[in-house]
């Protein structure tokens, strides 16, 4: 096999001799290469066709570039050391995929994959790096074939050998510089996280955001990011690299955009800056596309990574050069910075030849650049707890001042105070003996329109089986209820009752119930008018006249609502008439009583309506008084009758603020209409308050019920 090789290649070309002082070296230059740019190139045409165009590299440790190209390393290694288990290390942490074909007789005995492509825990050794076992006697010569390929990112092609033992002893050296690395950028994190919570300045905010992305990029190419956290998600872990470095760029701009103050001092450098961050933005949006636009979003997110860093610098000197004082540290770190990202890049376009160079200058300069800036930021902290105790002695100052002339103010006041009591204390006694005399007023006017009322005995003897609620709102009351007898013709009696809404309520109700219950009495008792129609006609009329209302006044309208009935128990008939105020008849359900309107029925029992005329008492309807309808209804023995102001209905309450409304007043009322009248006063009495509850009562209340 190894006559072959030297025949084809010439001598010794493509065979790597390993002797105990080369072993951890690299052997790049001795592999030969072949660049296979449309990935369509199989193992078994590499084993079979050995004209194909293989190349030797001019260096061991060749810089990173961006590729979309299948890479073939052909190499043999012989083992002249006393060394037999040996590891093969290859290709950069982050590349996708990294097969190793052992081969004999023109076949492969064995393949070994590798890259975050595949599962990590599938790999021959679970390492963050592309690792292979070789395992050789000494003296022992064998033929291998590394395919190496990425969708676009930087390809790096190491071939080192090392000894197993050594290595591991080299790894742990290498793990404690990373966890060194890692551990100091997570202390800056915690600490500049507290610093924000405690200054609430976002520039800290920013920082540390920076940080924690510049951590993550330096996390993923170490190759962690597959150990760790996307151990079987290769479309992810191979966005995470170029993601969290974008993102580093952004919140590196915003967080110098807010350090210098940019936005506030500097609006076309500003406006510059805003562009910059919506083309890293930009090259995120192509990183999760597919085909060539994501293969272009890694040269383009590093290209303007470049563009991005150098504006800071640039923006650095420029506010220098306008002898605006930008801290020495915050310069420095920049500068730091600017070095290392520049030799990084240029190593990933090909450009800086040393891969070991370039693959690690960012990784030391964002170390020294963190800290550097760390302590600027703490000059920073220094500054603003300065300016915040300056602030505070401005503070306690003016608050001194403003305390001196709170005590200067609060003596004056004091006088005033005890001045102003004084004469409170005055005024309060004659306002306590203004309102004793107009509440002795209201309590003597209570007295008086209880003497117009017709009396309990008076009720009783004129309507024996009846009741009466009066719930006035005040201490007086608008409503109020007429009973009297009247002589028709042939010397009979007929019992008038009625049920009054005055308009208002408390003092200006009362006033309006006296004239009414006077202009009631002089109709019925004076006048003899028997006919309840005639009796609201005289009402009307004489309201108008003792108020002085016409038809020119549209000011002031005062008026009242009435149901007004005239029972002829001989006949059994009432005659009813009503200002815009109905009355009620509840009695056995009977479908004979055409004359009626039935509005409810309940169980046996029907609720049959008669509505008043729409006008009331006191209003001119187009320059006249218009006249008012009689409604004659024959009765039945046990019929109840009910007339009531609209108090009850329109009061609000039952948790939910609403009106109690007619059609729960009238279910009520046909549910205990056969009880006894003094039992149906408690019952409405009693819903009337619970209905209520918390609420006040917003009208007089009024009800008054008839039994034939």
């Amino acid at each position: 096999m190894f006559t072959t090789a030297t025949a084809l290649f010439g001598q010794e070309k493509g065979v790597i001799v390993l002797t105990e002082d080369n072993l951890g070296s690299s052997f790049t230059q001795q592999t030969l290469i072949l660049e296979d740019k449309t990935r369509s190139i199989e193992i078994k045409e590499i084993i079979d066709r050995p004209s194909l165009d293989f190349f030797q590299l001019k260096k061991n440790n060749p810089s990173v570039k961006f590729t979309t190209s299948r890479f073939w390393v052909k190499f043999w290694v012989k083992n002249e050391s006393n060394t037999r288990e040996l590891i093969l290390e290859t290709a950069r942490p982050i590349t996708d995929k990294v097969f190793l074909y052992r081969i004999e007789d023109r076949k492969v005995i064995k393949e070994s994959k590798n890259g975050d492509d595949f599962n990590y825990y599938s790999k021959e050794i679970l390492h963050r790096m592309n690792l292979f076992s070789l395992n050789l006697e000494k003296g022992e010569q064998q033929e291998f074939i590394l395919e190496i390929s990425s969708d676009g990112e930087g390809v790096n092609i190491p071939v080192k050998v090392h000894s197993a033992k050594k290595f591991y002893q080299q790894d742990y050296k290498t793990q404690f510089r990373n966890g060194f690395y890692y551990g100091v950028m997570c202390l800056i994190i915690v600490i500049y996280f507290f610093f924000f919570l405690l200054l609430k300045d976002r520039s800290f905010l920013y920082y540390i955001l920076y940080v924690f992305f510049q951590a993550l990029l330096q996390f993923s190419l170490d190759g962690y990011s597959h150990q760790h956290f996307f151990t079987n998600n290769a479309y992810f872990v191979n966005r995470f690299p170029p993601l969290t470095g974008a993102l580093a760029i952004i919140f590196m701009l915003i967080y110098v955009s807010h350090y210098l103050s940019i936005k506030k001092n500097y609006k076309k450098l500003h406006f510059v800056f805003k562009i910059a961050s919506s083309l890293m933005v930009l090259t995120i949006l192509f990183l999760f596309l597919p085909g060539k636009v994501h293969a272009w979003s890694y040269p383009l997110i590093n290209a303007f990574s470049l563009l991005s860093i150098l504006l800071s610098v640039i923006s650095i000197f420029y506010l220098r050069s306008k002898k605006i004082q930008v801290d020495n540290y915050f310069t420095l770190a920049f500068v730091i910075l600017i070095t290392g990202a520049v030799i990084f890049i240029l190593g990933n376009f090909g450009i800086i030849k040393n891969s070991i160079i370039s693959l690690n200058s960012l990784k030391i300069s964002s170390a020294i650049e963190v800290v550097i800036l760390s302590i600027s930021m703490s000059y920073k902290y220094r500054e603003l707890q300065k300016e915040k105790e300056e602030a505070q002695t401005i503070v306690l100052k003016n608050l001194q001042e403003k305390n001196s002339f709170m005590d200067e103010q609060n003596i004056r006041l004091e006088i005033q105070v005890v001045e102003r009591t004084t004469e409170i204390n005055q005024q309060k006694e004659e306002l306590s003996i203004i309102n004793e005399e107009v509440f002795s007023s209201i309590k003597y006017a209570k007295r008086i329109q209880e003497a117009i009322l017709p009396s309990d005995e008076h009720v009783n003897k004129l309507l024996p089986d009846s009741f009466v609620l009066n719930r006035p709102k005040d201490v007086v009351s608008g409503d109020f209820y007429f009973i009297e007898n009247t002589s028709a013709k042939g010397d009979k009696r007929h019992t008038v009752f009625a049920a009054v809404d005055c308009t208002g309520h408390g003092v200006p109700g009362a006033f309006m119930s006296i004239i009414g219950s006077n202009i009631l009495s002089q109709a019925v008792l004076e006048k003899n008018i028997h006919s309840p129609a005639n009796i609201l006609d005289f009402l009307n009329e004489g309201v108008n006249i003792t108020l002085k209302q016409s038809s020119d006044n549209t000011t002031v309208r005062d008026g009242m609502d009435i149901s007004l009935c005239v029972l002829n128990s001989d006949s059994d008939e009432l005659i009813f008439a009503g200002a815009k105020n109905p009355i009620y008849i509840i009695r056995p359900s009977d479908k004979s009583s055409k004359s009626l309107i039935e509005k409810q029925s309940f169980e046996d029992l029907s609720l049959y309506e008669v509505k008043g005329d729409k006008h009331p008492i006191g209003n001119y309807i187009e320059e006249q008084l218009l006249p008012f309808t009689e409604h004659t209804i024959p009765l039945q023995k046990g019929d109840v009758i009910y007339i009531f102001t609209d108090g009850f209905a329109d009061q609000f309450g039952g948790g939910r603020n609403k009106k109690y409304n007619y059609r729960r007043f009238r279910e009520l009322l046909l549910k205990h209409s056969q009880l006894s009248m003094e039992i149906q006063k408690s019952i409405l009495e009693k819903e009337l308050i619970e209905w209520m509850g918390e609420e006040e009562q917003v009208d007089d209340v009024l009800v008054i019920g008839v039994r034939m």
